[in-house]
């Protein structure tokens, strides 16, 4: 082969091994670079637009939102009478619950010891978050002192709503939500001239009292109702924690409970 032809191929191979190397190179740089491992370009509050549609579909027994009165107490005229989904409708005698979702009869709560709730006037029907587990309970009746109601709280694992309290039972007399502790608080009388306050916390599916205050009008009372001053404060054990005259001087929102009650 004449030299002129060998240094052309040469020449050719060269060209050709730089061509192979640069496609080599080109190729490694967008690979490095795949659209599959660069993080894909998101719309601002796009991410947190789904993940809220997402939130409401799964948790479709939502609590209605409440607003406190200013204390971190709910009482019972702020919880809504309405639901989304739900509503309740009572038999002619109250002995009849039906619970319906979106028109559809999911369920009914029967008493065969006699009535829902006390008889008379309207029976109305609140909708809360009465456990604090973020989904929706039914509360039926007044709730007043001397009544008896209805509370119904949504049992996640089965489905269904489940009563909470007997007939028998002086539960759920005026009572109030604390969000805070996550606290219930119920009240009634207990005679003539004293009134009763517990403060109590759930544990599964009853509640357990806490504390308990007792309040009384009449000072020749005091004794008998073993209250060594006008409020008389109470923990589980019934031990006394604190007695005093004014109310204010009273821990956490036990002033406002009072108030509330419109205790004097």
């Amino acid at each position: 082969m004449k030299m002129k032809d060998k240094t052309q191929m040469k020449r050719k191979c060269a060209s050709t091994n730089l061509l192979a190397a640069c496609a080599l190179l080109f190729l490694m740089g967008c690979n490095s670079f795949s659209p599959k491992q660069a993080p894909s370009p998101v719309e601002e509050g796009e991410g947190e637009a789904t993940e809220t549609v997402a939130e409401e579909e799964e948790a479709y027994m939502a609590a209605p939102k409440i607003e406190t009165d200013g204390e971190g107490l709910i009482v019972l005229g702020q919880c809504p009478q309405t639901d989304k989904h739900l509503t309740v409708t009572l038999s002619e005698d109250n002995a009849k619950a039906e619970i319906s979702y979106d028109g559809e009869l999911m369920q009914t709560v029967e008493d065969k010891e006699g009535a829902l709730v006390a008889a008379g006037g309207d029976i109305p029907v609140r909708f809360m978050d009465a456990n604090f587990d973020g989904l929706t309970d039914i509360f039926i009746g007044p709730g007043e002192s001397r009544t008896y109601s209805t509370l119904l709280v949504w049992d996640a694992a089965h489905k269904e709503f489940v009563r909470i309290g007997k007939l028998s039972e002086p539960t759920l007399q005026g009572f109030m939500l604390e969000p805070a502790t996550k606290s219930v608080y119920e009240g009634g009388s207990g005679s003539y001239c004293l009134f009763v306050v517990t403060r109590s916390t759930w544990e599964g599916g009853s509640l357990k009292v806490k504390e308990r205050l007792l309040s009384v009008s009449d000072p020749t009372q005091y004794g008998a109702n073993d209250v060594s001053d006008k409020y008389s404060l109470r923990d589980e054990n019934d031990k006394e924690v604190q007695a005093t005259r004014i109310a204010t001087e009273l821990p956490g929102n036990w002033k406002n409970v009072i108030e509330i009650y419109g205790i004097e």
